[in-house]
């Protein structure tokens, strides 16, 4: 193992088919780390199954890493081609692009050879990622939407805010509706890290406040 990972590049002439093999092998044991990594930093909402994705894009990557070698027209059609490539699945969190990245880099330090730069960076980049988004034991919360409806629409809005502050809920309110002709007001407020055992009182004593008579709460997967 010790050899492999200090052994220098080797070279196409040599072995080209265990040369490919080695570098697509290794990119993809490495991308199957990653996708590891990104499913436990973060867990707790919707991945929209973007760990396929990282698990495929280092062997790929390493592939024409591989084929092209150190072809400059050749390089320069690969990038041409891959430009034209766009996600269809928009990338909403900003540390999904950083794990996408992450994939891309081991895929491009295998199929170069550069074997140890793909095992440091894994480690080093993958203890940090976990250090960075560990959550020290707590339960796992989500942000969402929380919509109110009360009736009349000159209803006080104490009783509600009681219960929040009860439940030690992080909110902002982000607009409020009255609707004159049904008598009612709406109020939209965004939650903090609410936790879903919460989220499920917080719905519960809402629905107890005779004024009240709507209550939702929505986790937002972004």
């Amino acid at each position: 193992m010790n050899e492999l990972l200090t052994s220098p590049p080797p070279a196409l002439d040599g072995d080209p088919f265990g040369t490919a093999l080695i570098a697509v092998l290794l990119a993809t044991v490495y991308g199957v780390m990653v996708a590891c990594l990104h499913l436990l930093a973060t867990r707790g909402r919707d991945r929209a199954e973007l760990w396929r994705t990282l698990i495929l894009i280092a062997p790929l990557i390493a592939m024409a890493t591989v084929a092209v070698g150190s072809n400059l027209a050749a390089a320069f059609t690969l990038f041409g081609t891959l430009a034209i490539v766009r996600f269809r699945t928009r990338i909403r969190n900003p540390l999904d692009a950083v794990f996408v990245i992450f994939s891309v880099v081991i895929g491009l330090s295998t199929g170069n050879g550069n074997f140890v730069v793909a095992f440091v960076g894994t480690v080093v980049v993958g203890i940090t990622i976990l250090l960075l988004t560990s959550r020290g034991g707590r339960k796992d919360g989500s942000n969402g939407k929380l919509r109110i409806t009360l009736s009349p629409s000159d209803a006080a809005d104490d009783h509600w805010e009681s219960v929040l502050s009860d439940l030690t809920i992080r909110h902002r309110v982000l607009g409020t509706e009255i609707d004159r002709n049904a008598a009612t007001k709406v109020i939209l407020l965004s939650t903090v890290n609410l936790e879903p055992e919460t989220a499920r009182t917080l719905i519960t004593r809402l629905q107890e406040i005779p004024e009240i008579i709507k209550a939702s709460h929505k986790i937002d997967l972004d």
